[in-house]
Formats: structure tokens, C-alpha cells, sequence
């Protein structure tokens, strides 16, 4: 009896619901599902992707990208542990921001950000002969970014400067990388925004953040003494508050070590479990001051935290407490 081998079509109606079940592939896993060497594999997965039936990322699992359909971009965070170490900090501060401004990032995050182009999306602002670049986290809507951008940006000073003036931003751009590579080309897109309507928006922003502040002022003050006492009683000197929150206090401290007296960024947090997260954000926020970062909690590190703080104990010091 001979075996009817599957066209050429019907293998690559198989590759698209094998990935609508599984999410992004490797081009090794396609071709164990539809029995074919990897080479075959990667030549229906170009021709699916010359058709853009299907994309690539370019994010590297091993040698190869992951090919994924329309709509499952958010599904890529699951490979995040294939970035470097460097990039992996950057994407979690990006996330935990939404956006972030590149004229206040270091260095390193800078350069970061442009790497990890399935997550990091740019965002252009021209203010007259200025031009800003901004960066939104992939899963982050248009709208939320701007508005998160807005708050940076002042429109007052805008205002003083020109008579009619206009915010233009290029949403998304052509990005290449270092090795010279070009994201997928999408056609740019411009959005005009008055100064009037951002004031107008700034303006609302403000009254329900006020109302806010009313309503969490007593905790904030609670969880701010309890840091306080427990600075007084291991002789720390609190030197400046950067910020204080329901469950989060951040300070300039200084602490008598043996030779001498050392400055810290002191990050105190009122939370069961620190992840790995947690310390790559008090770390960098302690880089940009250039001093090292003291971490309190009353909660746990887990296992990632554990490893991430063995990597950076010289310039990150972690202390669980009781509060």
C-alpha cells in the first residue's frame, strides 16, 4: 500500500492550526508536528510569512526567532528568560513603568531598549524643534501611553513658547537593530494633539489625583512610620523621602559600615513575595543615583530573587523585617 504524501498546502494549513493551538513555534517543534526535516520546516514557515499569514520575532531561542500568528504577540512574554541579562532588566522596567523616557535612562537601558524590539515599542514626540523619543511597553494601549507621556511632558512651558502649538507623535517607526536588521515595516501613523486638550486632560488628571491622595494619606503615613521606627532602631539616618505610599516608602539613607559612612537608595516594601522584578527596579532606580540600593520587606524573596540578588550583592543589600 503507498502512503499519499500531504501537499504542499495541506502542510501548511497544518503549521497554522498547530500554531493556533500551541502559540509562537520553533521551526524544530513545527517540523516533529507535520514529519518533516527542520529545513522543510523553515521553508513553509518563509512562504507562510512571505504571504504574512504569520510573523517573526525578533527575539532569539537559541538561533532561531519564534514564528507566531496576528494576536498572539503577548504570548512571546513567555520567552522572555531567553533574553540577556541586561535586556531582561530592561524589559521588566519597561513593563513595570509602561512607558519610560530615553533622555533618563542609562545608558545600558538605552541600548537595552533598542534590542528588545518585540517589547519595546518607540514613540517620537516633536515639540517644536525638538525631538523626544519615548518608549511604550508593547501590551500598553496607545491611549494609556499618551496620557502617561502627557504627564511627563509640560504643556504650560509648551504653551509660553508657541502660539499654536501642536504635539506630533510618530507612534511607531522603522527600528533597526544592531546587527542590522528592520522590524516588520508598518506605515507610520500621526497623531495631532492641542496643547489645549492636553491642559484640559492634565487639568482632570490632577483633581482625581487629589481626591485620591485624601483617601490614602492615613495609610500612607502609617506604613511610613513603621519604616521610620525601624530605621531609628538600627541607627540609619534617614537623609531624604523620594516617596511614600500605602505600601512602598523610598529614601536617601545613610548608614555607619565599617569603613565609614555609606549613602543608600532605601527601598522599603510592604509585600508577602519580592520577585526578581522588584530588585531589578530598586537596583536601577539606585543606578541612576549612582549609590547602591537597601531592600526591606516584611515579605520573601523567591527563587529568582534569591539568584538575582547573589548576582548584584555588592551594590543591592536585602533585609527582611517585621513592620
Amino acid at each position: 500500500m503507498s502512503l499519499i504524501k500531504p501537499s504542499g498546502t495541506e502542510q501548511r494549513e497544518r503549521i497554522l492550526s498547530f500554531m493556533k493551538l500551541k502559540g509562537p513555534s520553533l521551526p524544530v517543534q513545527v517540523a516533529r508536528t507535520i514529519s518533516v526535516t527542520p529545513l522543510f520546516a523553515g521553508a513553509f514557515l518563509s512562504e507562510l510569512y512571505g504571504d504574512k499569514k504569520i510573523k517573526i520575532s525578533h527575539m532569539r531561542v537559541g538561533s532561531s526567532p519564534l514564528y507566531y500568528l496576528e494576536g498572539q504577540e503577548a504570548m512571546l512574554e513567555n520567552f522572555i528568560e531567553h533574553l540577556n541579562v541586561r535586556e531582561k532588566e530592561a524589559f521588566f522596567y519597561l513593563k513595570g513603568k509602561g512607558v519610560l523616557e530615553d533622555d533618563a535612562l542609562t545608558p545600558i537601558i538605552r541600548v537595552a531598549l533598542r534590542a528588545i524590539v518585540d517589547f519595546a515599542i518607540p514613540i517620537k514626540i516633536k515639540l517644536k524643534d525638538n525631538i523626544k523619543t519615548f518608549w511604550r511597553y508593547f501590551l500598553l494601549p496607545e491611549g494609556e501611553a499618551m496620557n502617561k507621556i502627557e504627564g511627563i511632558i509640560n504643556p504650560e512651558s509648551l504653551k509660553k513658547e508657541i502660539k499654536q502649538p501642536v504635539v506630533e507623535v510618530v507612534v511607531k517607526e522603522e527600528l533597526k537593530k544592531e546587527d542590522g536588521r528592520i522590524s516588520d515595516k508598518k506605515e507610520l501613523e500621526k497623531i495631532l494633539l492641542t496643547v489645549e486638550e492636553v491642559v484640559k486632560t492634565k487639568t482632570k488628571r490632577k483633581e482625581s489625583v487629589k481626591k485620591e491622595k485624601a483617601k490614602t494619606k492615613l495609610q500612607d503615613s502609617a506604613f511610613s512610620n513603621k519604616v521610620k521606627d525601624y530605621l531609628i532602631g538600627k541607627d540609619i539616618e534617614l537623609l531624604q523621602v523620594i516617596l511614600e505610599k500605602n505600601k512602598e516608602f523610598i529614601a536617601k539613607v545613610r548608614v555607619d559600615i565599617l569603613f565609614g559612612k555609606q549613602e543608600f537608595l532605601l527601598i522599603a516594601k510592604d509585600k508577602k513575595k519580592i520577585e526578581d522584578n522588584d530588585l531589578i527596579v530598586a537596583l536601577h532606580r539606585a543606578g541612576n543615583l549612582k549609590m547602591p540600593s537597601l531592600f526591606i520587606s516584611n515579605g520573601s524573596l523567591d527563587k529568582n530573587a534569591e539568584v538575582y540578588l547573589k548576582e548584584w550583592n555588592g551594590l543591592l543589600k536585602f533585609e527582611k523585617v517585621k513592620f
